[in-house]
């Protein structure tokens, strides 16, 4: 069954309020739905967890505020397009900015940057997390998830899927009972994310860092030197 024809499904049945959910919020849910996948992953198939993820926080919309949301846990939020956030749309730069050729190419490279990033998550804190895809016929599911932080830096993830990471990354910050609220949440889901400890999961990181090539730090990089060049020029 296709993503969006599963959506439209969860529509028919009662929802966990007992009331079934009218016709014209399928509709929107609906849209609401596909301009993610059309605008975030370019239409592509989504990883398991995350296509459950987009499920039931689109087919309930109290649930995004529900304290069973995984996501709510932390304060992290799906880029739905139509809402702006900082590190994606650029909107932190200025006049000034625009004027400083350093700033712009960073930015231009950026934008080249996060064409093969495909961001689907904004945290608390306004770093993104996306799948990199530098090439578009590996599947997202087989695609390194990084990180892109406030200080404009690209890094792996802490997890091989995007449930694993939400989770790893609260342990890996001390934050033992946001790590146990994750698990459950993604279990209620019916997401299993394994067990771990900090020294497994930089284990794991090392060696996933060994197979991912070119990253998008290295690739930001190769932009930003490029149209450097053409001011130069």
């Amino acid at each position: 069954m296709k993503f969006l024809d599963w959506i439209k499904s969860l529509f028919s049945r009662p929802t966990r309020r007992g009331e079934l959910m009218q016709t014209e919020g399928t509709i929107l849910i609906g849209d609401k739905v596909k301009k993610f996948i059309d605008s975030r992953l370019d239409g592509q198939d989504l990883p398991k967890d995350l296509s459950t993820l987009l499920a039931v926080v689109a087919g309930d919309p109290e649930f995004e505020e529900d304290g069973n949301n995984p996501l709510n846990i932390i304060w992290a939020e799906l880029l739905w397009t139509d809402r702006k956030y900082p590190l994606l749309d650029h909107d932190y730069i200025n006049d000034v900015d625009r004027a400083n050729p350093d700033i712009m190419a960073n930015v231009r490279a950026m934008q080249d940057t996060d064409k093969k990033l495909k961001f689907v998550i904004q945290c608390e804190d306004t770093s993104l997390i996306g799948y990199w895809q530098p090439d578009p016929e590996t599947p997202l599911e087989q695609c390194a998830l990084f990180w892109l932080n406030t200080e404009g830096q690209y890094y792996l993830t802490e997890g091989k899927t995007l449930s694993e990471t939400l989770a790893y990354r609260a342990l890996v910050d001390g934050d033992e009972d946001a790590f146990r609220s994750l698990l459950d949440a993604f279990e209620r889901l019916g997401i299993p994310v394994p067990e771990a400890d900090e020294t497994s999961i930089f284990a794991d990181m090392e060696f996933r860092a060994t197979k991912v090539g070119e990253t998008p730090e290295n690739f930001r990089n190769q932009r930003y030197e490029y149209y450097r060049s053409l001011q130069k020029i």
